[in-house]
């Protein structure tokens, strides 16, 4: 990508998003970071700019789930919290776009670089993780790293995986830090509707913990 296409990238998906948002009008540092490492992926502008759409009609009211279509032009009652809400509605668009690139068969895997980073950071985890109450996590990166040194594991499964991780993350949670998330998103969105509220708790608190036990990704369009 040339340095003008690349102007045109991270500007069109920055106007894309504030004007879905609203103020303050420009990306912090961690969401040009984010920008940088879709582009790193390779994932072309348009699908971005699907996945960024589909992200603000998920906390419309009535939507079902993330990415859920919905119809278009509405604005959320809240804020959403970063750029950082948008990124798995992005990669569910990346792979419904590599999807159709191949006539709906398997998804074409990630390039080898990024399951070789993430089956790297898969290793690093297994090695430093403490037992107790990550022993439910260890044993689906363990899973995880079977699947993929045999070969056996596709990105989806990958996914499906994370997914999976996040639920026993939010499900252990400490109640103090659930509380936490929760006041934390009240104050800083609070025109967001309670079940809009929930789910951007949920989001921050799944990134804190994260975070706090140094639990990457499986899947591997995140180490690109």
């Amino acid at each position: 990508m040339d340095e003008q296409d690349r102007a045109r990238y991270y500007r069109e998906i920055a106007a894309a998003f504030i004007a879905r948002r609203g103020a303050p009008f420009f990306l912090s540092p961690k969401d040009l970071d984010l920008v940088a490492a879709w582009e790193r992926a390779g994932i072309p502008l348009p699908v971005v700019l699907e996945g960024v759409e589909a992200a603000f009609e998920a906390v419309r009211p009535g939507s079902l789930e993330p990415g859920a279509p919905a119809s278009r032009g509405a604005r959320p009652r809240g804020k959403v919290l970063a750029l950082a809400y948008c990124e798995a509605a992005v990669a569910r668009a990346w792979g419904r776009h590599r999807d159709r690139k191949v006539g709906g068969a398997r998804r074409a895997p990630a390039p080898r670089d990024q399951r070789a980073a993430a089956r790297e950071a898969i290793r690093d985890f297994m090695a430093s993780a403490s037992p107790g109450s990550l022993e439910p996590v260890v044993a689906i990166f363990a899973e995880a790293g079977a699947g993929m040194d045999a070969g056996a594991l596709s990105d989806e499964d990958l996914e499906r995986l994370d997914e999976k991780v996040e639920a026993l993350l939010l499900a252990a949670a400490p109640a103090g830090e659930a509380a936490a998330a929760r006041k934390d998103v009240r104050a800083d969105h609070p025109g967001l509707s309670k079940a809009e509220a929930d789910r951007a708790a949920d989001v921050l608190l799944v990134k804190r913990l994260r975070a706090a036990h140094r639990i990457p990704y499986l899947a591997p369009f995140h180490h690109g």
